[in-house]
């Protein structure tokens, strides 16, 4: 069974809290190929963060994109902390590549500065990025994703922006008010959860930090709150609370 290095999975539990305490809700294989390919996505999120140019994070992203086409080719696979263990996790669990050649390309849109022209532009965004990652997710411990689970993703990545929207919002989010993305967010969260009430257990800890929308989006819609200066308070013990509950009762 391939695993992350004890220094990447340190990084990733630093990097992705959320993800990676849903993902130690499955069995051992299961935990184990969650986890790299949640290291993976964490590699593509961290370009615009680790280069000082565009051109410098295309070529990271082309990097992947090659190491890629190596592992679905079957070609000797460039060594890489991550590359290494991604290679047999994706071919073993049959992950269609265009699904993760989805993924490179939606994260490398981070590297553009211009405002998403609307909330139609965010949602596809979304989709593509968290939606995408959720769908592979399902899909790494045997399950079948269909729409809920894009949208259940793509509820995250809403809530996401919503969370960082005093960052971004004269930059990416201009031309969209944070309550058109709370909206949005409970929107499309709650039709996520209507099509994934009858999901199978053992898929769960792939959609189960969903359930984690309803909390945020409560607190950032508190008396007070302020979407510019204000950061969301939701604790460790609280988020574990919450994915408890939603796994016994498998519901996002």
């Amino acid at each position: 069974m391939s695993e992350l290095n004890l220094t990447t999975r340190d990084a990733l539990k630093q990097a992705d809290p959320d993800r990676y305490r849903a993902a130690l809700m499955s069995n051992a294989q299961g935990r184990a190929d969650l986890l790299i390919l949640y290291a993976f996505h964490y590699e593509l999120a961290k370009v615009p963060e680790v280069t000082s140019e565009p051109m410098l994070g295309q070529i990271r992203y082309e990097w992947w994109r090659e190491a890629i086409d190596e592992i679905y080719s079957g070609k000797d696979v460039r060594r890489h902390e991550i590359s290494t263990p991604l290679s047999e996790m994706l071919l073993r669990t049959e992950v269609p590549r265009f699904w993760i050649d989805r993924l490179i390309d939606g994260r490398a849109r981070d590297l553009d500065p211009q405002p998403f022209n609307d909330l139609k532009d965010a949602l596809t965004y979304c989709r593509q990025t968290s939606g995408t990652l959720m769908q592979i997710a399902v899909k790494v411990l045997g399950g079948n994703p269909d729409e809920g689970v894009l949208q259940a993703g793509e509820a995250w990545g809403l809530t996401g922006l919503a969370r960082s929207y005093g960052y971004y919002h004269d930059r990416i989010l201009q031309n969209i008010t944070f309550e058109a993305l709370v909206n949005a967010a409970r929107e499309t969260h709650t039709a996520a959860k209507v099509g994934l009430k009858d999901s199978p257990a053992p898929v769960f800890p792939a959609l189960s930090y969903a359930a984690l929308v309803t909390g945020f989006l409560k607190r950032m819609t508190k008396t007070g709150f302020d979407p510019l200066e204000s950061k969301v308070a939701y604790g460790p013990l609280s988020k574990q609370l919450r994915l408890i509950m939603a796994a016994l009762k498998g519901q996002v």
